[in-house]
């Protein structure tokens, strides 16, 4: 029997390395539109737009890699002009990870367009997400903001579904992991704010939050033993129902990346019974997020962000209270579980050094820390200050909208650590 040998061409193995890179890219790349979703009721104006297209000329991101890598020379995915509205759309699949859900596949949708009577302004917006963990939960997001009248008007709002097992710790910041107790519910929100600008960067508006929990089981509860969900007051379903008022000031020169600019957003919501809640109670949200360069020629900055999110007076629902990774796009306390620390009233302060690897930018770091601290079980005074660091690496996705792929390893109090992978900077 003879062994018959076949020879294949070297210029077939690059072209099948060459083929993966591409598949690896436009994988990757394919979810640079999340960027623009992200956490801002401003978005950059076409202006803008055309300025950051000017200044990443002398950059770098991963399609210029791919070009250098597999040999094109027109960019696959520049589709749209200026003077476009669209719509424009992407669909892609992602593998990611976070400490509290584990490995996860997501899948995402979204849509982007200027309507015809907002020539002038930002284009409207639709991103939807749905998302199973390895921990056997079910997270579907669908995010949307629609511009009217040149941005005059405009209107954020969310709606999720979650399945979520998870795991709860206790009241106040010097709960110990050692009282970790399994947790599952189901959750409903909707919320849709009406918000009308006052000024360049400055609007206000009104709008309606509705919170629905079922079906929620606490493990200790049914083994009988008292913690402090139980002392609390533990119930199977919960709802938190009423208007919300808000105040944005925003000057960020980008969302994504922001390099140079001021966000300062205040939000007060009253849940009431008549509404639907299960108690009456008010609460407050204090945000602002600062942004100072420090060199002009090679990328370094600085940036801080300060949290506070109050319980004014009532009795918000156990799930319902401020807690670690339970902000509006769960980055608090990234080197912790999400739901480590849990309480009527939290603080939270982090600054971030930003800066590139590499001149071109398609390479950077950051290394990060901060302090956070709850009111404890009497909601009076708060307990001890819970600090984090860590540090990690950004890849350019896109240099035209400054979208980042960011791993960051963080390690906190009582052995806390972790890593968490984010599109974009945590803010």
């Amino acid at each position: 029997m003879h062994n018959i040998r076949i020879k294949v061409p070297h210029s077939f193995w690059r072209g099948v390395i060459r083929t993966s890179i591409l598949i690896l890219i436009i994988f990757m790349y394919a979810g640079h539109s999340y960027a623009e979703v992200g956490d801002t009721l401003r978005h950059r104006s076409r202006r803008e737009l055309l300025r950051d297209t000017i200044i990443s000329k002398n950059k770098t991101d991963l399609l210029d890699l791919a070009k250098i890598i597999i040999g094109l020379k027109k960019d696959p995915f520049h589709k749209e002009k200026l003077s476009e509205a669209g719509p424009f759309y992407n669909t892609y699949a992602l593998l990611e990870y976070t400490q509290v859900t584990g490995w996860t596949a997501s899948a995402t949708f979204d849509l982007s367009y200027r309507p015809r009577k907002n020539k002038g302004g930002n284009k409207s917006f639709i991103f939807n997400n749905v998302q199973y963990t390895q921990y056997n939960q079910v997270i579907f997001v669908s995010l949307s903001t629609f511009y009217t009248n040149n941005n005059k008007w405009q209107f954020p709002g969310e709606f999720r579904y979650f399945n979520f097992p998870t795991t709860t710790y206790g009241l106040g910041s010097s709960s110990l992991a050692s009282a970790a107790d399994g947790i599952d519910y189901s959750h409903f929100r909707f919320y849709r704010s009406f918000l009308r600008q006052l000024v360049p960067n400055t609007f206000l508006g009104m709008g309606y939050n509705l919170d629905y929990r079922w079906k929620i089981i606490d493990n200790d509860q049914l083994r009988g033993i008292s913690n402090d969900w139980v002392k609390y007051g533990y119930s199977k379903t919960s709802t938190s129902s009423g208007p919300s008022f808000s105040f944005i000031y925003d000057t960020r020169d980008n969302p994504n990346q922001c390099m140079e600019g001021t966000y300062v957003n205040f939000q007060f919501v009253s849940h009431l019974k008549p509404l639907g809640s299960n108690s009456n109670w008010n609460s407050l949200l204090l945000e602002m997020r600062k942004f100072i360069p420090l060199t002009k020629v090679w990328y370094t900055e600085l940036a801080f962000w300060g949290y506070v999110w109050l319980t004014l007076n009532g009795k918000p629902p156990y799930l319902d209270l401020p807690s670690t990774g339970w902000d509006a796009y769960n980055n608090t306390g990234r080197e912790y579980v999400a739901g480590r620390y849990r309480g009527l009233n939290m603080l939270y302060f982090e600054t971030e050094f930003r800066f590139d690897i590499l001149r071109n930018g398609l390479l950077g770091g950051v290394v990060f820390g901060n302090l956070e601290t709850f009111t404890e079980v009497n909601g009076n005074f708060f307990g001890p200050i819970q600090p984090g660091a860590g540090a990690g690496l950004r890849i350019k996705f896109n240099k035209n909208t400054r979208s980042n792929a960011c791993l960051d390893y963080g390690f906190g109090s009582h052995h806390s650590n972790g890593f968490a992978d984010n599109i974009n900077e945590v803010f």
